[in-house]
């Protein structure tokens, strides 16, 4: 590796860092998530499947707010710049976008599985995050929604639309409090 190839990893090296610190590693982010799951918990308990996925599409609106609230309310700030790594923050935050026409899809086929579907996708766009940020928590929280749920799916061959938000948020809440020492280790 070359002198000037070491100097840049350095410098890009110390800017993730950096912007981890800035922004608490967005840890209002997965806490808004899991208040999310916990609200589709909640509607998939109170209305018909296909219904209550409709809301929660309307619910999945309030969670970046919140997250950057919460995250304002850590101490850090979701929308610190950086001048080598604020472009990849907004693609890997845009990414999910692209997640929405299989989720209406798998709605408008099989309701039942959309919760399942939604854990999976969103909580993989946590993945990229966990290199970004430096945070083993964030990888936690890909891992143990996709892990769990495609286990408890194969076990029980059925799509848990009330079981699904209560495991994903419960794999939400660990990955907060692991981030939450992650970020007192900072400091």
């Amino acid at each position: 590796m070359t002198q000037t190839t070491a100097n840049f990893i350095d410098v890009f090296d110390a800017e993730r860092a950096r912007l981890s610190t800035l922004t608490q590693r967005g840890i209002g982010m997965p806490v808004a998530g899991m208040l999310f799951w916990l609200g589709v918990a909640w509607l998939t308990r109170r209305f018909p499947i296909s219904q209550a996925v409709l809301f929660s599409f309307f619910l999945t609106g309030v969670v970046f707010p919140i997250g950057a609230l919460l995250t304002r309310l850590a101490g850090g700030d979701l929308f610190a710049k950086s001048p080598h790594l604020t472009k990849l923050g907004m693609l890997l935050g845009a990414l999910q976008f692209f997640y929405w026409p299989i989720i209406i899809l798998v709605w408008k086929l099989a309701p039942q599985w959309a919760p399942w579907t939604m854990a999976i996708l969103f909580g993989s766009h946590f993945l990229p995050y966990a290199w970004l940020y430096r945070s083993r928590a964030y990888a936690f929280l890909t891992i143990s929604v996709a892990v769990s749920l495609t286990v408890l799916a194969i076990i029980t061959r059925d799509p848990m639309p009330t079981v699904v938000p209560l495991v994903t948020a419960a794999c939400y809440a660990v990955s907060v409090v692991w981030m939450w020492r992650e970020n007192l280790r900072v400091h």
